[in-house]
């Protein structure tokens, strides 16, 4: 690459300045992991490392809302544009320079899980007030808090950033088992933030719900203040829109898995087991955290959900020995004057969208099964799985027999037909049986 002049060099910069979070992180393990450079490249580096080391001291000074500064996901309540957390942080490097480097400057030595210094809160604290001016260097800033939820949302946030802070230090402990003594902390947590403003709750748990992966789990911090409420309780609080939030991404995931079919694709049926794990998770989730009444809006909708996945998914389940019979074909043919039955046809080459439709299902049959007790329909995929297995034995067993007896049959084509059979089988059931086929087939 060789050197870069200055012009060049700003470009990048101004580049990489611009760059989401992941791609900064990303060039620099990879610049990281290829070296030496040349000079050009190594002055990327650097820059990179400067950028990279800035943006650390940036999401830990605001770690209570840099999530809220992301892509919303489904359950989000709270959203601002990506870009309104790299304003503010500027905007701050041109009000408080030393306050900015002297936050920097901790981090160099600072580990996660040591107490944080009040500096931060100062600089979330400076963060809000500028966003009510919305002058001078933070103009842009309140600008882009405005294309989302708005500056004063936003500055409200910042209000109880520190006590955010503090709550995120405790919050493995509230998602787990929660005792006496846990509880009196996340109430008196969660009375210091109601103190702030009348509607710092719902913005304190948004912000929590954030910064979890698994933002349903935050029910149980809900569940936590309010002593595992009925669901009328909680359907009128302020909090109600937490419970609503989520059992509308419910619908939404079983929508998603409704519209899987089998011609969708071995991808699209790992995506839709997955839909299905997690409307069992979110499903356990509310039910868990209030006291759900048949006759209550909630309890008459977790029924209603429950019931829609359970019988989507039996009916996904019903399409499997059609698509297994596709897949690996039958004639009946006569033994006697009233009998007949069915054997394999090998006259012809396998149809590989009907193979292709069999594994699909397969796939998904297979996937699903950790999620199968909790979805309620256990009994009907084992029912299916076995009457599978015996279909993929039988004709295992027939196939050996044609080519044993040397009647006639393509023994190469048979044995790409139990070749699919194996794979089917170590869908159905395991690998193990798949190789025991294979294994069956080139002996033969």
């Amino acid at each position: 690459m060789g050197e870069l002049s200055e012009a060049k060099l700003e470009i990048v910069r101004r580049l990489i300045e611009q760059a989401p979070d992941a791609v900064v992180r990303n060039l620099l393990r990879a610049l990281g992991a290829d070296g030496p450079h040349d000079a050009g490249l190594t002055r990327v580096q650097q820059l990179l490392e400067i950028e990279w080391a800035d943006r650390i001291a940036r999401n830990t000074t605001f770690a209570p809302i840099a999530p809220l500064c992301a892509v919303a996901g489904p359950l989000a309540g709270l959203s601002f544009p990506p870009r309104t957390l790299a304003l503010i942080w500027k905007a701050l490097k041109q009000e408080a320079p030393s306050e900015v480097d002297a936050a920097k400057g901790y981090l160099s030595s600072w580990r996660v899980g040591d107490v944080s210094p009040d500096l931060f809160d100062r600089l979330c604290a400076r963060a809000a007030h500028g966003l009510r001016v919305a002058e001078g260097p933070f103009k842009a800033a309140a600008a882009a808090a405005d294309e989302g939820d708005g500056r004063e949302v936003l500055a409200g946030c910042l209000d109880i950033a520190s006590l955010t802070r503090y709550a995120l230090g405790l919050l493995p402990e509230w998602l787990g088992r929660i005792d006496g003594e846990k509880a009196a902390k996340l109430r008196l947590t969660y009375r210091d933030v109601a103190a702030v403003a009348d509607d710092a709750g719902p913005r304190f748990f948004e912000m929590l719900a954030a910064n979890l992966t698994e933002p349903w789990l935050i029910l149980r911090v809900i569940a936590g203040v309010m002593d595992h409420p009925h669901e009328a309780y909680a359907q009128g609080s302020e909090l109600a829109a937490f419970g609503t939030r989520l059992l509308d991404d419910i619908d939404r995931r079983v929508s998603e898995i409704a519209a899987f079919k089998p011609t969708s694709g071995r991808q699209a049926a790992n995506v839709a087991a997955h839909a299905v794990h997690l409307v069992t998770v979110e499903l356990t989730e509310i039910e868990q955290s209030f006291q759900l009444s048949p006759e209550g809006v909630w309890g008459r909708r977790v029924a209603k959900q429950k019931k829609a996945l359970a019988e989507t998914i039996e009916a996904l389940l019903h399409t499997a020995d059609r698509a297994v019979a596709g897949a690996l074909p039958v004639q009946t043919v006569r033994i006697g004057p009233r009998t007949a039955r069915g054997v394999p046809r090998l006259t012809h080459e396998p149809d590989l969208d009907q193979v292709e439709r069999a594994a699909t299902v397969l796939t998904f049959i297979s996937a699903v099964r950790p999620s199968a007790s909790a979805g309620g329909f256990a009994s009907a995929r084992a029912k299916v799985l076995e009457e599978l297995e015996q279909r993929l034995d039988s004709y295992v067993e027939d196939v050996l027999a044609e080519i044993r007896h040397d009647d006639g049959v393509d023994p190469d084509r048979a044995r790409v037909f139990l070749g699919i059979a194996a794979e089917l089988c170590g869908l159905a059931r395991d690998e193990k049986a798949a190789q025991i086929v294979r294994r069956r087939a080139a002996a033969a």
